[in-house]
């Protein structure tokens, strides 16, 4: 992200002669955290706020805006602008330091070639797993040949491995943790631009991070309450034994051993096995830290119910800075968007869909599929573009209301994917 709220009113008791505060046009799709609001494009008595004039403090915020504004006006320090917006390219436009996730091939082309990848990848996992039970040597030939596949795949279009992301099975948790993990990252890294070697060592890492898991044992793993102070000091060794696994293979790098054992490091100093400062890590265990914790919000296990997409990154931008990397987070926030594809989403008029793709202009704005009518009964599917303001049957332009956890009522992504991919 641009950090663009350090450059504007929330920094004005810094603002000296040489800093002076503009008001600037932007879309309010372009609103970010810490920003102040001054002007809307329609009268501050129709919207429900308290004050005219607001600083952006949440997600829910920049929602609020977004439902009733097309464009807003902000208050930053002119300097700031003026060096930067040129960057921008429209004057309307703020800047994103990262590449982004370019797409060299269409989506319904890319899917079923996700969706085989993803399956041979998790019986891949399945067999590492079964084997480090049983004390046996795994193959890291064929884990690495399987991490270069989700690599060109998330080369051609990143959305397609990101839907199978979506898919999240109780009795296969284990085998798609890792393998969303690696997927996650891997998209994460392409985002901010690592080339492709990189991309190939940071998702083996994800995928190997919680290998020490599998000498935990199950009651303590899917325990459904609150673990014991002795059971929580059994479950940190996975850490450490995830690293004393994974030192048997020379051939592997030494990254994706520490990622194993520092990835539930923080920030701050008060993680787990070393309670190191998380500044001293390499920025891959880093960046797996974030996209294990968001996996792990958003999935459902025999314990807990899975959380909306919007719920787990929330949580992120709390705990930027103290539990997870400040800017890393940002960019994963940036990258993931509000509404990621594959996630389910009701519609202010009731009807339901499921997100198909982002709008790189429009971030709260993705193009969805609509497969539910406002009293939640199938309906021929339908595909609309937030971005394009197209309007419902009763006139009013389509925008979602809120995000759903797969499963509400009655729709799984996985049976949508397999209809997509037959």
């Amino acid at each position: 992200m641009f950090n663009i709220h350090k450059n504007s009113r929330s920094a004005r008791s810094n603002t000296g002669p040489e800093h002076k505060l503009i008001e600037v046009k932007i879309p309010a799709d372009n609103l970010e955290i810490g920003m102040y609001v001054t002007r809307l494009d329609r009268p501050w008595t129709e919207i429900p706020v308290l004050f005219q004039g607001m600083t952006i403090s949440s997600i829910d915020d920049i929602e609020l805006l977004r439902a009733h504004c097309q464009h807003v006006y902000i208050e930053i320090d002119k300097e700031f602008w003026l060096e930067n917006k040129t960057e921008c390219g429209a004057s309307e436009t703020l800047h994103q330091k990262h590449p982004g996730l370019r797409e060299q091939k269409p989506f319904k082309t890319e899917l079923p070639k996700a969706k085989f990848l993803f399956e041979e990848a998790r019986d891949h996992v399945e067999e590492i797993i079964d084997r480090i039970k049983k004390e046996q040597q795994i193959d890291i030939d064929q884990a690495r040949a399987l991490i270069k596949s989700c690599v060109n795949s998330i080369l051609a279009n990143a959305n397609a491995l990101l839907w199978m992301t979506k898919i999240k099975e109780k009795d296969h948790y284990t085998a798609e943790h890792c393998m969303r993990v690696a997927i996650l990252a891997i998209a994460f890294g392409r985002f901010i631009g690592l080339e492709p070697a990189e991309l190939e060592l940071l998702g083996l890492c994800g995928m190997l991070h919680d290998v020490g898991k599998l000498k935990v044992p199950d009651d303590i793993l899917n325990k459904p309450g609150r673990l014991s102070r002795i059971e929580f000091a059994i479950m940190k060794q996975h850490t450490t034994l995830g690293r004393e696994i994974l030192a048997e293979y020379e051939n592997l790098e030494p990254m994706v051993r520490d990622t194993a054992h520092f990835h539930h490091e923080r920030i701050d100093g008060k993680g787990y096995p070393e309670g190191i400062d998380g500044g001293y890590l390499h920025k891959y265990i880093r960046m797996v830290t974030i996209v294990d914790a968001y996996d792990a919000i958003t999935s459902a296990r025999v314990y807990k119910s899975g959380s909306p997409a919007l719920d787990a990154l929330q949580i992120l931008f709390a705990e930027r800075g103290k539990h997870f990397d400040k800017d890393l987070v940002e960019g994963f926030i940036q990258m993931i968007g509000i509404y990621p594809p594959g996630s389910l989403v009701e519609m202010t008029n009731g009807e339901v869909g499921i997100v198909i793709s982002g709008n790189p202009e429009y971030r709260l704005r993705p193009k969805v599929e609509l497969i539910m009518t406002a009293e939640k009964l199938r309906r021929k599917p339908y595909i609309v573009n937030l971005a394009e303001g197209i309007n419902d049957r009763d006139g009013l332009p389509y925008a979602i209301k809120n995000g759903l956890a797969n499963g509400t009522y009655g729709v799984d992504v996985k049976d949508y994917v397999q209809q997509r991919t037959v």
